[in-house]
């Protein structure tokens, strides 16, 4: 006799990690595919990088403060020379004059280059004045793993991450050999689980197949479920994946077996009946007549279609449901 609770659920990779990129932009191209096979350093895909609003904002700011800058200059050297053409002005003064309208004018080519990088939108598009190139942001695989998702197209924009925002999630990847069942239990059953009990894991791809697992975390906070409509908690077991059978995002379920009895009386449950808060079945005290007396029993574990009976019937005794069988 065995006593299992039921979880639904489905498979889900032990350990899955989410793809991000500390530079803001487009994704100008993927290198992978989903459910390609990655090693850690491979390529995953490319990022165009885009200036942020503020970075916006203080390089045109930095650009037009250059343009008043070269612009004062040139008329403070224009005065300059004019002054020492007169002999009213040391030389020194003129070359101080000279040298601010050239560090102004770096200053201004410097804001310009940094201007165009950010309004350039193409990879690889030249500025042959500046000689800039616009270069891109390669994302690699930080393991070795299956790519699960791509959680977005090429052309979709991308927020970096930051202290402040975790930014958007482009890839999720894991290993995939490495799996485990998650499901929800209902909140009356949740006082029999404990960790370490065995879960007989079962999905609709393998009719009869039932892959073991072991319950390794029991959620301490329920939730309300819609589909239930009532609250659940939520449990994880590791489960045999050896031959790669079970794939990531597979409906399961997990029978949980909390109690087990060998050599018990056991009887159909329809068998019962109650007078109050005790169990009584009627037990066959003449097979010629098919007489019955009513006898109260103690139960023990049941499996929701058959029950054990702890005393009040021996193996052998005939209910008015049927024979009381001895469970091996």
């Amino acid at each position: 006799m065995t006593q299992t609770v039921v979880a639904t659920g489905s498979i889900k990779p032990l350990h899955q990690i989410e793809i991000r990129s500390k530079t803001g932009g487009t994704v100008r191209k993927f290198f992978v595919e989903e459910g390609d096979w990655v090693t850690a350093g491979q390529r995953l895909f490319e990022i165009t990088p885009e200036a942020s609003p503020t970075e916006q904002v203080r390089a045109r700011e930095e650009l037009r403060t250059s343009e008043v800058e070269v612009r004062q200059a040139e008329d403070d050297l224009r005065i300059a020379k004019e002054l020492h053409s007169k002999n009213l002005l040391p030389e020194q003064n003129l070359r101080d004059a000279e040298r601010e309208l050239e560090r102004v004018n770096a200053r201004l080519s410097a804001a310009k280059a940094e201007w165009a990088l950010i309004q350039r939108e193409q990879i690889g598009e030249t500025d042959k004045e500046m000689d800039i190139v616009q270069t891109s942001t390669t994302v690699v695989a930080p393991i070795t793993g299956l790519i699960f998702t791509r959680e977005l197209d090429e052309g979709a924009s991308v927020t970096p991450t930051t202290s402040a925002s975790g930014g958007t999630v482009v890839i999720t990847m894991g290993d995939h050999t490495k799996i485990e069942f998650r499901g929800d239990v209902d909140e009356a059953d949740i006082g029999k689980l404990k960790t370490g009990l065995t879960a007989n894991v079962t999905v609709q791809a393998y009719q009869g197949r039932t892959f073991q697992g072991e319950i390794y975390h029991i959620s301490p906070v329920g939730r309300y479920s819609d589909k239930e409509q009532q609250i659940v908690f939520n449990v994880k077991a590791l489960v045999d994946n050896s031959e790669e059978l079970l794939k990531v995002g597979m409906s399961a379920t997990a029978r949980i077996v909390v109690d087990e009895r060998k050599d018990v009386p056991i009887l159909d449950e329809m068998a019962l009946f109650f007078k109050g808060d005790s169990a009584y079945v009627k037990v066959v005290v003449d097979t010629s007549t098919q007489a019955t007396e009513d006898r109260p029993v103690t139960l023990g574990i049941s499996d929701g279609i058959r029950t054990e009976v702890t005393s009040g019937l021996s193996g052998g005794e005939i209910v008015s449901a049927g024979q009381v069988q001895q469970e091996n």
